[in-house]
């Protein structure tokens, strides 16, 4: 069972991903000011946007498994799984760092704006400090293991993979943890590989103390327990109205006494986000599952190479928008700026699609 509007919300989620990147790159080096209400705006939209995906993401892979169960006569096929997942992930990663390779390439070889230095002389923000390949990060994210590991940062070219290798580790524990569960006729050897899959992996986040991991972990089950929730009716919309009553009462607290706690990714953040999941999950699941939603054709044809324009829009924005033209900006009025907007998240969104039929092919099908 898998809700057509989840994908609605997929599209949603990854525009509003790249308007805040869009914000980031071209617009804050010309008004930045830390204290700006339309920076943390920006900060908090393009955050819980990112903790959507991750909550339709557990959503989509509890399905998925339960899916595999139903359809192998009470057993996991972990193999099944594996298999799609690997599909699912590997084509799309591999072409974003193949994009980041020859967005380097050109910006160093003809010499545009971050072959030496993004930094212009009136800079007031500097998205990132100049164009290079980053070979070492690059290994250590074909392995999965930038953020995974605190010390291992993320290809300066493409910030936004550091999600998806948490995305990776999630698949796995919710994997081996439901396959330990459901699967009744495991042998010993099988118990004890899925048990030490699980516990070494939240075991060495924990010993890491990587915060970031073990919260996003939390929202990701809370995605994957809201599956099982409405497929097997143990809800009462009334009830589920109530605790959303309840948790909003929370957060307009919060919002109004102590606004830092929806600071994004910091210690206080951290506990308000599994509230606002919760919020998300429950609004979702009582008003928007069932309904025809605003601009519903546009945002579904998004969803279709979501996962493609999520990972390579960063690269193509720093090579269109901000190597091209950065240095023109200064000189541009505001309607020349907004055109040149509009038209590069154009091509960014259209290339995004066309590479899409390559990589994610399957939902052309």
């Amino acid at each position: 069972m898998y809700e057509k509007n989840l994908d609605y919300c997929r599209g949603l989620f990854a525009t509003l991903v790249v308007f805040a990147h869009t914000y980031q790159i071209i617009l804050l080096p010309l008004i930045y000011d830390k204290n700006s209400v339309i920076l943390k705006l920006v900060q908090f939209v393009a955050a819980y946007s990112v903790v959507g995906f991750i909550l339709i993401s557990g959503y989509s892979i509890a399905s998925s498994l339960h899916n595999n169960y139903l359809k192998n006569q009470g057993k996991i096929n972990i193999k099944e799984f594996i298999k799609k997942r690997v599909n699912r992930i590997v084509p799309p990663f591999l072409l974003s760092i193949l994009v980041v390779i020859c967005v380097v390439f050109c910006i160093n070889y003809f010499s545009l704006n971050g072959s030496e230095a993004y930094l212009l002389p009136d800079s007031k923000y500097v998205p990132r400090e100049q164009a290079r390949y980053d070979w070492e990060l690059i290994i250590y994210n074909l392995f999965f293991l930038n953020s995974f590991i605190p010390e291992i940062k993320n290809i300066t070219m493409n910030g936004p993979l550091w999600s998806l290798n948490f995305e990776v580790y999630f698949y796995v524990l919710l994997s081996t943890f439901s396959f330990f569960l459901i699967n009744n006729n495991l042998n010993n050897l099988q118990k004890n590989i899925s048990i030490f899959i699980f516990i070494g992996i939240v075991g060495l986040q924990l010993f890491l103390n990587n915060k970031q991991f073990l919260y996003l972990l939390i929202v990701f089950f809370i995605g994957a327990l809201s599956y099982y929730i409405s497929y097997y009716k143990k809800y009462n919309i009334l009830n589920l109205k109530k605790i959303l009553f309840v948790i909003s009462i929370v957060l307009l607290f919060f919002l109004i006494f102590k606004i830092h706690y929806f600071s994004p990714y910091t210690s206080k953040g951290y506990k308000t986000m599994i509230l606002i999941s919760i919020a998300m999950v429950l609004f979702y699941s009582i008003y928007l599952s069932k309904n025809n939603l605003y601009l519903e054709k546009f945002f579904y044809s998004i969803s279709k190479y979501s996962y493609t324009l999520y990972i390579i829009h960063f690269p193509l924005l720093l090579l269109l928008l901000l190597s091209l033209f950065h240095q023109k900006l200064y000189k541009m009025n505001i309607l020349e700026v907004f055109f040149l907007l509009v038209l590069g998240n154009f091509m960014i969104f259209k290339l995004s699609k066309y590479f899409s039929y390559i990589v994610e092919r399957k939902n052309y099908k």
